[in-house]
């Protein structure tokens, strides 16, 4: 059975996924955070446990799908585990479609993709067994503009929409809340699209009524949430 009053953070990196972590953290949440070393998180986990939070870390590789299988699963394999998953890692690498490899193509999907897919395979049984969940996603306005430069990424993040779309559709029978935010600019402190306001945006996700849900929200900075493209 899961609590839904613990969330998972795949992706706490020092942007972004440790805004939301403090958030949440506010409200009394426990918390997992996952990132690819102790290097990304100790500082973190270290300010929120000295806030009087209950952290876990957990060292996993998003690109690396058998290693954060196994490095997630056992959080759901028992009494506790996360009601609530947030999904923000990404691989921000410039490229071109026209000279960009296989390979990095793959490393690329791995990170921004099939890492989201495998952490929601984990965490839905137990989210069913609760009798409800919420998944989150981080989208980018990369997904609508597709900008030649940054191409792995931009379909990664097109992708990313059409994984919470799917999951939204399946699982809302399930009580479970599956939805991407679409971040329409570039996340900076001190501007309209400051980590700390998103995070509020997802605290605010994460509070909707059930007949409030959708499969995506989209932010730009302004005080109010679009549902248009």
């Amino acid at each position: 059975m899961s609590d839904e009053r613990h969330l998972l953070v795949v992706g706490a990196g020092p942007g972004l996924g440790a805004s939301v972590a403090r958030r949440f953290a506010r409200e009394g949440y426990r918390l997992t955070l996952v990132a690819r070393s102790h290097a990304t998180t100790d500082a973190l986990a270290d300010e929120l446990r000295a806030a009087g939070t209950d952290v876990t870390v957990v060292v996993a590789d998003a690109g690396d799908p058998d290693g954060l299988r196994a490095a997630v699963a056992p959080l759901f394999a028992e009494p506790g585990a996360p009601g609530a998953v947030f999904y923000s890692a990404v691989l921000p690498t410039p490229d071109d479609l026209l000279t960009v490899t296989p390979e990095q193509l793959a490393a690329a999907y791995a990170v921004d993709v099939i890492g989201a897919v495998v952490t929601v395979q984990i965490a839905v049984p137990a989210m069913r067994a609760a009798g409800g969940g919420t998944l989150l996603f981080t989208g980018g306005g990369f997904a609508d503009a597709l900008p030649q430069s940054l191409a792995t990424l931009s379909l990664g993040k097109l992708a990313l929409r059409g994984v919470a779309t799917i999951l939204a559709r399946e699982l809302r029978a399930d009580n479970i809340h599956a939805g991407s935010l679409t971040i329409l600019g570039p996340i900076a402190a001190g501007t309209p699209l400051d980590p700390d306001r998103i995070a509020d945006v997802y605290w605010a996700i994460r509070n909707e009524e059930p007949e409030d849900w959708r499969e995506e929200y989209r932010f730009d900075g302004s005080s109010s949430l679009s549902s248009e493209p």
